[in-house]
């Protein structure tokens, strides 16, 4: 009961103060990279206080300085924080545009230069997904979650297609990412975080250059058993 108690005061006093430090840091830095910083140390303290123990594997080195589409699996709120403590890589999330409107929080996103995703407007989708090629030809990574929303039964969803074009039209390759343990210590609709312990698993890149349109389905079906197979799922009848 404390720790809970103490777990939704940290949550609250946490987001309150992190997202008006990352409004100033947004006016002082217009690259948003210490708004990236900020959000790393509020996920530590986030995940830190309910007693989350955080477990990275990775199958390789990832080169320094190159960008990457991240593309972990989404089970709970909780992967977030996950990604944002354990990718070291100088990324942005692409994210839906209903979390630009929440107030202090949303607010603070749009300082860091998160990217937000509009899906029910296709125009605006490619959009946004041009201006994160953008951002990747001038260096920098993107999360993105490609299921799009997190799992209600606990398996891996189907995998959107937008991520896949974002990643052929920069030729940036592709990082396979599973998350394991998030949505047993915070389900979906769940208030308070319990203690336990996630793993990240940081998958070996999957080169996305040269390739086209006709290739899509083939590499989201690679991408995609990729991510299952590091969360220990079988495979779907077919695959």
């Amino acid at each position: 009961m404390i720790r809970a108690v103490l777990s939704t005061l940290s949550f609250v006093t946490a987001t309150i103060l992190g997202s008006i430090g990352a409004l100033v840091l947004g006016v002082i830095d217009r690259s948003g990279d210490l708004v990236l910083a900020l959000a790393r140390l509020w996920s530590r303290v986030i995940l830190g206080v309910p007693g989350v123990k955080l477990e990275v594997k990775m199958h390789g080195p990832l080169e320094p300085g190159r960008p990457y589409v991240f593309m972990p699996n989404h089970a709970s709120m909780v992967d977030i924080w996950v990604v944002f403590v354990a990718i070291p890589a100088r990324f942005r999330f692409i994210a839906k545009k209903q979390l630009a409107s929440i107030p202090l929080f949303g607010w603070a996103m749009a300082a860091g230069r998160f990217i937000f995703i509009d899906r029910q407007n296709a125009a605006s989708a490619r959009r946004t997904v041009q201006e994160a090629a953008r951002r990747i030809g001038a260096g920098q990574s993107v999360v993105i979650f490609p299921e799009g929303t997190r799992t209600r039964d606990g398996r891996l969803g189907a995998f959107k297609k937008g991520g896949f074009h974002l990643a052929m039209d920069s030729g940036a390759a592709i990082v396979p990412v599973a998350i394991k343990g998030s949505r047993e210590i915070m389900p979906r609709g769940a208030a308070l975080i319990r203690a336990g312990t996630v793993t990240l698993e940081v998958g070996d890149p999957i080169p996305t250059a040269g390739l086209t349109v006709n290739d899509r389905d083939a590499l989201i079906a690679k991408v995609r058993a990729r991510v299952a197979a590091m969360l220990g799922e079988l495979p779907e009848p077919g695959q």
